[in-house]
């Protein structure tokens, strides 16, 4: 058949068909009259190219590949292409296009070698009216919509899928979607489409896409040219929505760590909305509640009583109108029995600031206050005990000041009444240097818990070293006599002089060679060494004694601890001498250390004290204080002690004074009247009427006569009674004669009298 028979076949057939020659151009062999008529050149249109009678709107361009495309696949896989895509069709009176939709299949013809000589294109129209009504809406439409044909090409993407998948308009039709968006077959999206393509059922699901790096949601339909895909960009929703998964994660961990927590607490913990309901409590309130839920629930409906329920809606009203929170106390019988609980209610506030809740904690302080209470009075118990401690030490400290007041004045007795030379002479110089000793010790009495603060008080003044080491080796003497050691002594040459307490020294330094007599084999060496080094003095006590671990030096020098020594057969002591020695040596500014090589190997304690600018400075040689010997005074005193009033009598009437004794109060008031004294001293303690009675009623009388309090009782509460009761002195047994004797010269002169440490008067 030639072409002229071919075209007048194909000028009869119905539809829109053309035959056309598989070369580049695709000229016409054979046209279809009603193909032919919505041609650009219906009158001439064989041997033409195709496209030049069916060309693109510039305005849309793309429609002519999408085709040429179908025709070079059928060429390459010589098998029918099912087509579908929107054509524009050239109007040739207006010059203007008409947009058109068509379906077609595309045939290949072959020749005799089995290549593909012509195609048949059969294209059908899609109903262009009724078509541009349905892709006007889809092209409106907030929804992604697309259609894939049968072979997976993009046949219509509505301009909303274009933005959302940020694709240029007009350029994804004709595309495979495989191709286009690579890895998309084998996710999710494939599954689906190809559900919708082979088994005609539509699915709707969410995914997410690599490519994009975004989640579509998306429902495919099935359709009679392939598929129809209505899809949203819900990435935003989908991360917002994993956030408030976190979120939620997050919170219902934190929640569960703080319920352990409230639940593991013997604590109550609740909340109460501003309806005054509960909203929450903690397993422990539960179980005292006896209910499983409180949500709702009044204090009433749990089981309080009228008033103390009002009064919890009372104080919850008030936290939530104050804003601030409360606290109180009160007892509650619950499931526990009768129990006292601490309780307080805080505000709950939201983000703008409003209290939206109360919360609370109780806390059962039964057991506690039953603790507090014990604990008061057991501190009552050690008050008592305390204050009964210091009135056995005071009044203990009384008892062995009145004898130690005899013994110090009978020994100025006989000071006075012997001869300066002979081997006596020296024995008083003892006998007076212990009863100083013994005084200390009984003012130490006094001072016990002033001196586990380390607050002694030091009385300083310029003393030369020789003097404290005598002083330091006769307090030492009777245990290094009693081990039969060999004391030797190292002095510097030159005289020293001390800026310090010449007793407390002396004190720290008999510490130390007490405890290198103890805690050495009888007739071991100890070596007393001074060495001044750097404005310091360094007095050293050696021994080849028991020695010690070195870890154990640093607890020797705590209260009442000896260290390992207890262990030895040696006596320990109480443990407290080198403890008092820091103290003392500190309050000094310096310090008391300790050093061994081990058990076995001996010690060595040294005392360092600070030396003045002064020190080498020999203090001018002085004889012995000497007191007056002629007080020209009447003086009346009164002690019931006779051995006191006595002794201290006849040693001022050594001294030239008239003095009158008696033995108790009453007797002081009579001869105060007969004998019209210059001065009186008076003792505090006497039966019925003491000496604080005596003073009150001279006042009275309007005797200003001095009055001088001379008694056992010495701390400062007993002072200031003394000077209330009208007493001009307070002067602690045993007095030292001298300061007693400058007291009353004092008193005979017009000038003042010099302050003493002994001395106090509150004028």
């Amino acid at each position: 058949m030639d072409s002229r028979d071919l075209n007048r076949v194909f000028e009869n057939l119905q539809g829109d068909t053309v035959l056309l020659r598989a070369v580049p151009g695709f000229p016409v062999v054979a046209m279809t009259g009603q193909l032919r008529s919505i041609s650009a050149d219906s009158g001439h249109t064989v041997g033409r190219p195709y496209f030049e009678l069916f060309p693109e709107p510039p305005e849309a361009p793309g429609s002519v590949a999408t085709l040429t495309a179908s025709f070079e696949r059928v060429i390459r896989t010589r098998k029918a292409d099912h087509h579908a895509q929107r054509f524009d069709i050239l109007d040739r009176d207006t010059g203007r296009y008409e947009e058109r939709y068509w379906s077609s299949i595309n045939s290949p013809v072959l020749d005799d070698a089995g290549e593909v000589e012509y195609i048949l294109h059969q294209a059908e129209d899609a109903a262009t009216e009724r078509r541009h009504g349905s892709m006007a809406i889809l092209d409106a439409m907030t929804e992604g919509v697309f259609t894939l044909d049968r072979q997976w090409r993009f046949s219509y993407v509505n301009p909303e899928a274009h933005r959302v998948l940020r694709e240029e308009p007009g350029s994804m039709t004709g595309h495979v979607i495989w191709d286009k968006y690579p890895g998309l077959e084998d996710t999710e999206f494939g599954t689906h489409y190809r559900q919708a393509m082979t088994d005609q059922t539509s699915s709707t699901f969410t995914a997410y896409y690599p490519g994009t790096d975004c989640w579509y949601e998306v429902t495919a339909y099935p359709a009679a040219e392939g598929i129809s895909v209505y899809f949203r960009d819900v990435t935003a929703q989908r991360l917002a929505e994993q956030d408030r998964e976190r979120l939620a994660a997050q919170s219902e961990h934190q929640r569960r760590i703080y319920e352990t927590a409230l639940n593991n607490t013997p604590d109550f913990v609740y909340i109460f909305g501003t309806d005054l309901r509960a909203i929450y409590a903690n397993d422990a309130l539960l179980k005292v509640w006896g209910v499983e839920d409180v949500r709702g629930k009044t204090w009433m409906d749990l089981g309080y009583e009228q008033w103390h329920a009002d009064m919890h809606d009372r104080e919850l009203l008030q936290v939530i109108t104050t804003r601030a929170p409360i606290r109180g106390e009160i007892p509650f019988t619950g499931t526990n029995g009768r129990r006292i609980y601490d309780y307080i209610f805080a505000p709950v506030f939201d983000a703008a600031g409003h209290v939206v809740a109360v919360a609370g904690t109780t806390r059962d302080v039964t057991d506690r206050q039953a603790a507090e209470q014990i604990i008061r009075e057991h501190a009552d118990r050690l008050t008592e005990a305390d204050r009964a401690k210091d009135e056995f030490l005071a009044t203990l400290s009384h008892e062995l000041r009145n004898p130690l007041a005899p013994l110090r004045n009978g020994l100025e007795v006989l000071r006075r009444t012997t001869s300066a030379e002979g081997p006596h002479v020296r024995i008083h110089a003892i006998m007076e240097r212990q009863v100083d000793h013994l005084v200390r010790l009984v003012d130490d009495l006094m001072e016990v818990s002033r001196i586990t603060r380390g607050n002694v008080s030091l009385q300083l003044e310029p003393v030369e070293l020789t003097t404290v080491v005598e002083n330091a080796v006769e307090a030492a003497r009777p245990d290094i006599d009693a081990g039969h050691h060999r004391l030797s002594i190292e002095l510097p040459e030159s005289p020293l002089v001390l800026h310090a307490d010449r007793v407390r020294v002396a004190q720290i330094l008999a510490n130390l060679l007490n405890n290198a007599a103890k805690y050495s084999e009888p007739g071991d060496d100890i070596v007393l060494r001074a060495q001044v080094e750097e404005n310091a003095l360094t007095l050293s006590v050696r021994d080849t004694g028991m020695g010690m671990e070195p870890s154990e030096i640093p607890h020797l020098f705590e209260m009442f601890t000896r260290g390992g020594r207890t262990r030895s057969s040696h006596q320990g002591g109480l443990g407290i001498g080198l403890a008092l020695s820091r103290q003392l040596a500190a309050l000094h500014g310096g310090s008391v250390d300790g050093t061994s090589d081990g058990p076995g190997k001996g010690s060595v304690f040294s005392l360092r004290l600070p030396l003045h600018a002064d020190a080498t400075n020999p203090l001018a040689s002085a004889n012995p204080t000497e007191t007056r010997d002629n007080l020209a005074l009447r003086v009346l005193l009164a002690d019931d002690n006779s051995d006191v009033g006595n002794s201290l009598a006849e040693a001022l009437r050594l001294l030239g004074a008239e003095v009158h004794v008696v033995n108790d109060g009453e007797s002081a008031l009579t001869e105060f009247e007969r004998v019209t004294p210059d001065v009186a001293i008076l003792d505090i303690g006497m039966p019925r009427v003491t000496g604080y009675d005596v003073a009150r009623a001279l006042r009275t009388r309007g005797v200003k006569v001095p009055l001088i309090a001379l008694t056992g009782w010495s701390q400062a509460a007993d002072r200031e009674r003394a000077f209330a009761a009208g007493f001009d002195h307070h002067l602690v047994k045993p007095v030292a004669l001298p300061l007693l004797v400058e007291l009353l010269a004092s008193l005979e002169r017009p000038w003042p009298v010099q302050p003493g440490a002994s001395v106090t008067s509150p004028r």
